[in-house]
């Protein structure tokens, strides 16, 4: 009997020791151990939906993107820079929403304005007195690289390659350097350019 009773004794501790103390008990119990699992990959979720990819750079949606008046913009640059400023127009359906000046060397500035182009494509227009090795480092944060030559709107553009898998065009005009940057097609890049050789010029002044 004695035997019998250690057996039983035994098999009551090994039970108790195969569910540990504190352990999750019932359907409950298992909903709040899973619960941070399940906001994580909510969370995950709801950032995924707000973006997007694009082998080609960032996407720009059109609908939220700010609006800015160019010529009035570039009337402001024109005043702060000491060269002629270029203020070209654009087919419609191309919203300009962002302008800047700032200083790509020591001894010069660079006006920048980006445009939508429409079809969530961006191009941006940099113009500068800089070299164009120094606008060109500037522009695509790299050593310049050219990758050869294309005609447009009667002008010989340097094309180099730029950020991500962007590419970016160089010209000259009245010895000012022209850059043209941004994920658009080589249609939209010559669309631009033509822009450029037949925009008014701002001159400098107070």
């Amino acid at each position: 009997m004695r035997g019998v009773a250690e057996r039983r004794n035994q098999g009551s501790e090994d039970n108790r020791s195969s569910t540990p103390a504190g352990a999750p008990r019932g359907p409950r119990a298992m909903l709040f151990a899973l619960l941070p699992l399940i906001l994580v990959v909510l969370g995950v979720a709801g950032l995924m939906g707000r973006c997007s990819f694009s082998p080609l750079g960032p996407s720009v949606d059109p609908e939220t993107a700010p609006t800015v008046e160019v010529g009035r913009e570039l009337d402001s640059a024109a005043r702060r820079v000491d060269f002629p400023v270029l203020r070209p127009r654009l087919p419609e359906g191309w919203r300009a929403n962002s302008t800047d000046v700032r200083r790509v060397a020591p001894d010069h500035e660079v006006v920048q304005v980006g445009w939508l182009t429409g079809r969530t494509h961006y191009l941006r227009l940099s113009q500068s007195p800089a070299s164009e090795a120094e606008l060109v480092s500037f522009e695509t944060e790299q050593r310049p690289r050219a990758l050869g030559t294309v005609e447009a709107a009667g002008h010989k553009w340097v094309v180099y390659r730029s950020i991500r898998s962007e590419r970016a065009w160089v010209s000259e005009r009245d010895g000012v350097r022209l850059l043209i940057t941004g994920n658009g097609d080589e249609r939209e890049f010559r669309t631009m350019a033509r822009a450029v050789s037949r925009a008014s010029v701002v001159r400098p002044g107070p």
